[in-house]
C-alpha cells in the first residue's frame, strides 16, 4: 500500500505563564497541507507576497507576522499605514488563505485562568491536544496517511517530548467513559522546528494563531475584529470540537 503524508505547520499566541502573564489563554493554531500540494502552495504564497510588494511596497523576503498588522511593526513600520489599513490588509491575507490555499486549519485554546492545578504546564496540555487531533485527522482519511509537524522555533523540546509520549501512551476517553490507551501512529520523525523569518508557511500559522486567540468564545480584544477567525470558515477542521462544542474549529480547555 502506498503511504502518503500531510505536513502540519503550527505556531502559538499568548504565553504559558500563570503569574504576571498578560494573556489568559495560550493558543496554538496549525494548518495541514498534503505533500502533493506543497510546491503549488509555496508558489501561491510567493505570488501573494509579490502582490503585496507591488501594491504596498512590502519586501517579498521580509517576515510578515500578526503583530506587524496589529502594531504597525516590521516591514509595515516605514509604510505609514493607519490601523484601519493594516487590519484591512490582515483580513485580505486571511481571505487569501481561505480562498486560495489547499489547507485545513484548527486551533487549541488553553484557558489558563480556569486551571486550578498550577503544576500543569499549559504548553504540554496544548500540544497534546493538538497532536491528538492531528493523529485523528490522519486516521479519518480514506487512505493511509502520515504527518510531519513543523512548529515555530521555541517549542522544540516540549513538542518532541509530548510527541514521543503519545506514540507510546495516548490516553483518551473511551465510548463508555473509561480511559483507553491508543498510541498515535501517524507521525513521521520528531518535529522539525522552523524559523518563521525563513518560512512563509510558518508566517501563515502565526496569522492564524492570533485571530484564533482573539476570536469570540476565546479571548477577544479591541486590537483585531473578533470575527476574523471566521474568515477561515471554509478551511476549518470543525470536527476537532464537534462533540465538545465551542468556537468553530477551536478546542477550548478547560470549558467554562
Amino acid at each position: 500500500m502506498m503511504i502518503s503524508m500531510y505536513l502540519a505547520y503550527a505556531d502559538d499566541s499568548g504565553d504559558s505563564g500563570y503569574e504576571n502573564s498578560q494573556t489568559r489563554f495560550l493558543v496554538l493554531a496549525c494548518f495541514v497541507i498534503h505533500e502533493s500540494e506543497w510546491q503549488t502552495t509555496l508558489d501561491k504564497l510567493i505570488e501573494w507576497r509579490r502582490k503585496l510588494r507591488d501594491q504596498y511596497n512590502i519586501p517579498v523576503r521580509s517576515e510578515l507576522k500578526a503583530e506587524h498588522f496589529i502594531y504597525g511593526r516590521g516591514p509595515l513600520r516605514p509604510l505609514g499605514m493607519n490601523r484601519h489599513e493594516r487590519l484591512s490588509l490582515y483580513g485580505n491575507c486571511l481571505d487569501f488563505v481561505a480562498s486560495s490555499l489547499p489547507v485545513q486549519t484548527f486551533a487549541i485554546a488553553i484557558a489558563k485562568h480556569r486551571i486550578n492545578n498550577r503544576s500543569m504546564d499549559p504548553r504540554r496540555i496544548a500540544w497534546r491536544y493538538l497532536l491528538q487531533r492531528l493523529d485523528k485527522f490522519c486516521e479519518s482519511q480514506s487512505t493511509q496517511e502520515h504527518i510531519m509537524l513543523f512548529p515555530d522555533e521555541g517549542h522544540g523540546l516540549v513538542v518532541r517530548k509530548t510527541m514521543r509520549e503519545i506514540r507510546r501512551f495516548n490516553q483518551i476517553k473511551g465510548s463508555f467513559g473509561d480511559p483507553i490507551n491508543i498510541p498515535a501512529k501517524s507521525f513521521i520523525e520528531d518535529p522539525v522546528s522552523k524559523n518563521s523569518a525563513d518560512s512563509y508557511f510558518s508566517q501563515v500559522a502565526d496569522w492564524l494563531a492570533y485571530v484564533a486567540h482573539r476570536c469570540d468564545g476565546v479571548d477577544p480584544n479591541t486590537r483585531v475584529p473578533s470575527d476574523y477567525w471566521m474568515r477561515l470558515q471554509d478551511v476549518m477542521l470543525e470536527d476537532v470540537n464537534r462533540v465538545a462544542g465551542g468556537p468553530a474549529g477551536i478546542v477550548v480547555w478547560p470549558r467554562a
